[in-house]
């Protein structure tokens, strides 16, 4: 089972626990900006709003992202065959911090071991991607619908 968004540090029973260190994704700058947008208007940290795209995805994550890369097997020579691991990208990556507590990242590099063979970022960038759509403006900071 996956940990509420809410379900962090403290509220886990986890008092006194530190949080991990900063983990840094890439995401691309269309994707940054919407995240920043959508944590300006609620207040919303980016760790918190990857934590809430992840739990609104990750039924889905194998149908959002489609055929993820396989790690090659056969050998080249004497070195076991590999692929540069670098996928292509309509647009420019950026660097974005978030702070999991390290139970948290072990659910976040459970969940990329799972479907993206690692790639904490391409898992990332999907669930918010997907949580995040373009075009629709985030909700206000104290504003109810």
């Amino acid at each position: 089972m996956l940990p509420a968004s809410t379900d962090t540090i403290a509220a886990s029973g986890g008092a006194g626990v530190r949080a991990g260190g900063s983990v840094i994704v890439y995401l691309s700058v269309s994707l940054r900006s919407r995240l920043r947008e959508r944590a300006a208007a609620t207040g919303r940290s980016h760790t918190q709003l990857v934590f809430d795209a992840l739990n609104a995805t990750h039924m889905r994550l194998d149908g959002l992202l489609g055929a993820f890369p396989a790690q090659p097997g056969l050998a080249d020579g004497i070195f076991l065959a590999q692929r540069s691991g670098r996928r292509l990208h309509r647009e420019d990556r950026v660097q974005v911090s978030i702070r999991p507590h390290p139970a948290n990242l072990a659910v976040i590099d459970e969940l990329a071991a799972r479907h993206t063979t690692g790639n904490r970022s391409a898992l990332i960038a999907t669930a918010l991607d997907e949580f995040l759509p373009a075009g629709i403006p985030a909700p206000l900071k104290g504003v109810t619908p």
